[in-house]
């Protein structure tokens, strides 16, 4: 048996840490590390990976020092590949939840978080892993046993399709990227037999080096460029100009003039969904974003991109 991955809490509850790292260790967990805010939970994600680990990472929404988007692209600038159960009381269906997925959180876990979720979320992560990087023997016996290289394309390619409702060409061809002939028979076949369904192309954003659609983004500072950064809402006092968090106002005082906000729209506006540096302080309402390929580590941006269309399928019977 392979040794499991070392796990990585993010978790500004000490209690919920704890109860996390208890129900890990019962599923043979023993290498769990706990980290009570983003700052600490970078760096020790950051000395993981330079001792050849590879921490599954389970991430609280709501940090106290920094925002979780912060915290993933910090992540992905590291190991872009990285797997990240996001857990939050939000809905799934929240723009900012929504927002992580699409950046490459690999799983959503709603607060108060059911250990059969976790476990379920865990035993998924070891499947990938003893059959696509782990468990290389097994691969190799696998491959013996499989005389042909289509036989093989095609057990692989059913693996994947069981655990995904949809996907494009592009997406198996970077799975596979050895065997994109095989995979286009393949669907072939899968169609006629009404495994899955063909759907319009899906145009995907390119990496410009290596033409792949495995791609992710990071976001950073748009002033000083930084990845450290955490989502807020911020106040401007209309008489003497200040604009600061809303947590600055201690019992309604504008912390810079000291005098009392009293009517919304007359002494002061609230700006929500705001982002704040934690380096230069800075402060603004959308981030600035690039580009990473997962395959050959690119980084560019939009404006660098290529464009690619691809078949979209989705399955129906598998």
């Amino acid at each position: 048996m392979s040794s499991k991955n070392d796990v990585l809490i993010i978790e500004d509850s000490p209690a919920i840490g704890m109860l996390l790292k208890n129900y890990l260790e019962k599923l043979g967990y023993t290498q769990i590390h706990i980290c009570s805010n983003g700052a600490s939970g970078i760096m020790t994600f950051k000395d993981l990976i330079s001792n050849k680990k590879d921490p599954i990472v389970l991430l609280d929404y709501m940090l106290p020092d920094t925002d979780a988007r912060s915290v993933l692209t910090q992540m992905f600038e590291v190991k872009p590949d990285i797997r990240v159960l996001l857990a939050t009381a939000t809905e799934e269906d929240d723009e900012g939840v929504k927002d992580l997925i699409r950046l490459g959180a690999y799983q959503y876990l709603q607060k108060p978080i059911r250990f059969e979720h976790i476990k379920s979320a865990f035993e998924t992560i070891e499947e990938e892993d003893n059959f696509f990087k782990k468990e290389s023997s097994q691969i190799d016996m696998m491959s013996k046993q499989i005389e042909d290289l289509e036989s093989k394309i095609r057990y692989r390619v059913d693996m994947v399709l069981q655990s995904t409702s949809n996907f494009s060409l592009s997406f198996l061809q970077n799975l596979f990227n050895d065997s994109n002939e095989y995979i286009s028979t393949y669907l072939k076949e899968l169609e006629e037999n009404g495994k899955i369904t063909r759907l319009s192309d899906k145009k995907e954003i390119a990496c410009n080096q290596c033409d792949s659609t495995s791609i992710t983004q990071i976001f950073y500072c748009p002033s000083c460029k930084s990845s450290k950064f955490r989502s807020g809402k911020l106040i401007e006092h209309y008489e003497c100009g200040n604009i600061s968090e809303d947590n600055t106002y201690v019992n309604d005082l504008c912390p810079s003039c000291k005098k009392l906000i009293k009517a919304l729209g007359v002494d002061y506006r609230v700006m929500k969904n705001h982002y704040i540096c934690n380096d230069c302080s800075n402060f603004f309402p959308q981030l600035s974003t690039d580009y990473v390929c997962l395959k050959c580590q690119n980084k560019f941006s939009l404006d660098e991109c290529r464009w690619k269309n691809s078949p979209f399928y989705k399955t129906t019977s598998m």
